[in-house]
């Protein structure tokens, strides 16, 4: 098994890849300090699973994630995330991630993590499992409503929201507001403050 790791801290990847070579199961580790990285050079690697940290400076491992799923890419995922959110974990799940590992964690659990997923099984750290049981407000939102306000969160105005999603300013200005009106929110300040408490900003 071939194995990348993605992780824009140099100690902890050498941490974790000496912790990974500990596995019979394990051929090869290779490791990437960022997501884009890992892009750039993954049509070459033939990898088997790639053990990515959710909080990066390029982008977030969720996008990463998104990004190979796109291009049709089969390779198993590991998230770490520092992060107990609800919308965080929900939406890894949502992408097909194979293993949502806590980073605080073990190094057994991780251990265990790549185990399972490496016998088509999927692991979730036991802290992590009564979050993804529980409903938030951020479920009773649409899928559009979701990329509406993703948007809006990475800093596009309501006229570069709609060139993003290819639909019409008025469209998205009614997305806006019937987000706003399920999450009780009234102006942007606030909904700032909501995307922080649920995790949909980036880890600092």
């Amino acid at each position: 098994m071939k194995i990348a790791i993605v992780d824009d801290h140099e100690i902890f990847r050498l941490g974790l890849k000496v912790l990974l070579t500990t596995l019979e199961e394990i051929d090869s580790v290779v490791e990437f300090a960022s997501g884009l990285e890992l892009l750039e050079s993954r049509a070459s690697l033939l990898l088997d699973l790639v053990v990515i940290d959710f909080s990066m400076p390029d982008c977030t491992g969720l996008e990463i994630i998104q990004r190979l799923s796109e291009a049709g890419d089969p390779v198993k995922v590991i998230l770490l995330t520092a992060s107990a959110s609800s919308a965080i974990l929900k939406e890894a799940r949502s992408l097909g991630v194979n293993g949502l590992v806590a980073k605080r964690g073990s190094g057994e659990e991780v251990l265990l993590a790549v185990r399972a997923v490496a016998e088509d099984q999927n692991f979730i750290s036991p802290e992590f499992e009564s979050l993804l049981a529980q409903c938030t407000v951020l479920d009773t939102l649409t899928k559009r409503e979701m990329q509406v306000l993703k948007a809006i969160l990475e800093g596009n105005s309501t006229r570069e929201v709609s060139a993003l999603l290819n639909v019409s300013f008025k469209t998205v200005d009614t997305h806006r507001t019937r987000l706003m009106q399920k999450l009780g929110v009234h102006n942007l300040t606030e909904l700032m403050e909501m995307a922080r408490e649920n995790g949909l900003l980036k880890e600092i």
